[in-house]
C-alpha cells in the first residue's frame, strides 16, 4: 500500500466567511503556515497566508456556488509566516451554523508538491 498511497501535509481550520479571520485551526495549520497559538489569538486571517487571492472574489464564488454545490475547491499557494510558498490543493466550505451572526466557512487543504 506504501508504494501506491503517500501521506502528505495537511490542515483544516474555519473562519469567519465576511472577515476571512480565522477563528479555529487544528496542528497541521501551525505545523505547515508555522503561525502558534499566540498567533491565532492574536488574530489571524485569511489575507495574511493566501496574499495572492481577493478573498471577496473566493467569497462571491462560494455564494454562487452554495446554490448548487456545498463547496469549491481551488490548487492555490499559502505563504507560510516564514515567507515560504507552499502549492496546495484546498476545500472551502460553507458551514449550516453562525456564528456570533458570522456564517463560517471550513478550510480544508493539503499541499501537492
Amino acid at each position: 500500500m506504501a508504494e501506491v498511497m503517500k501521506a502528505i501535509p495537511f490542515t483544516q481550520f474555519s473562519m469567519e466567511m465576511r472577515s476571512g479571520k480565522i477563528i479555529d485551526i487544528d496542528d497541521g495549520f501551525t505545523e505547515l503556515l508555522g503561525y502558534t497559538e499566540d498567533d491565532f489569538e492574536a488574530g489571524i486571517v485569511f489575507k495574511q497566508f493566501v496574499p495572492s487571492v481577493e478573498y471577496e472574489e473566493v467569497i462571491t464564488e462560494l455564494r454562487e456556488k452554495f446554490i448548487d454545490k456545498r463547496y469549491v475547491s481551488y490548487v492555490q499557494e499559502f505563504v507560510a509566516k516564514d515567507g515560504k510558498p507552499l502549492k496546495v490543493v484546498a476545500f472551502y466550505k460553507i458551514e449550516n451554523k453562525l456564528l456570533a451572526g458570522h456564517r463560517v466557512i471550513k478550510v480544508s487543504a493539503a499541499v501537492i508538491e
